[in-house]
């Protein structure tokens, strides 16, 4: 490292990075609940839009290319809805798996705090979601933008894997989240932000890793919306494992792992 470089452009080290996470949960640990719940609700509905390019990009190209490229097509869309949450600062679950569990690891806080902030955050993406997935649906049957089968399409996909793969593919999911939500904040310009989002999101896309929140509005859809769609007992069967995944790999993968060897270097 270039000792003689001016310090803004010098790479952080991990252990500045861990007390800026460590910081930045405390932050959130302190807001009021409304306020948390309020900025959880707004990410809900925020995410909706990587799925709303989802469903525009598959109705315009799935009768005119190879279902590889619409699936790249698909899955370089995906981003935009994490862009629009992570740069405008609002509250997502799967980035609070590992930065809310840092300051009980730290015995800080304690794991009912935690459970309140987790609570907090997840209901009120889950109601964002929701919200976003009854405007959205409304939308496809009013306009001619959007064809009722991508709901249909997208839930036969999110299903197909069985709980197992569902569940370890949430895992990496969660995994990636929890590592963007620390690449993010190594970084310290906003293009450097988009394109690691962009990036690791993609990733998730491509792979077709189950996310419990983008993954919840495209499920919310699905049986809202498609004629031959989800039921509601998977979706909330898709819901349950999804969230338990993502849990497990941001807190366990990344919260934990990094907190350990960190503080014990």
């Amino acid at each position: 490292m270039d000792e003689t470089a001016p310090e803004h452009t010098k790479p952080k080290s991990d252990r500045q990075i861990l007390q800026e996470q460590m910081e930045e949960s405390q932050h959130e640990y302190g807001r009021k609940s409304l306020s948390l719940a309020l900025s959880s609700t707004a990410a809900g509905l925020e995410i909706g839009f990587s799925f709303f390019l989802i469903a525009v990009l598959f109705t315009q190209f799935h009768q005119q290319v190879s279902t590889a490229l619409l699936h790249l097509i698909l899955a370089m869309s995906y981003p935009v809805g994490f862009i629009l949450v992570i740069i405008g600062r609002s509250d997502l679950f799967t980035e609070h798996t590992t930065l809310a569990i840092l300051p009980v690891l730290d015995r800080k806080q304690s794991t009912l705090d935690l459970m309140r902030v987790w609570g907090l955050i997840y209901g009120g993406n889950m109601l964002g979601a929701f919200l976003f997935s009854l405007i959205f649906v409304r939308f496809a049957a009013l306009s001619g933008t959007v064809d009722s089968y991508a709901f249909e399409y997208y839930g036969a996909k999110m299903m197909a894997d069985g709980g197992r793969g569902l569940f370890l593919g949430a895992l990496f999911a969660g995994w990636l989240m929890g590592l963007l939500g620390w690449v993010v904040a190594s970084s310290t310009d906003t293009i450097g932000r988009i394109m690691v989002i962009s990036l690791i999101t993609f990733v998730i896309g491509i792979g077709g890793l189950a996310h419990c929140i983008a993954g919840a509005v495209a499920a919310f859809c699905a049986w809202l919306g498609g004629d031959n769609g989800l039921t509601g007992g998977e979706v909330w069967r898709f819901l349950a494992i999804a969230t338990i995944g993502n849990t497990i790999g941001g807190a366990v993968f990344v919260g934990m792992f990094k907190y350990g060897y960190i503080t014990n270097d």
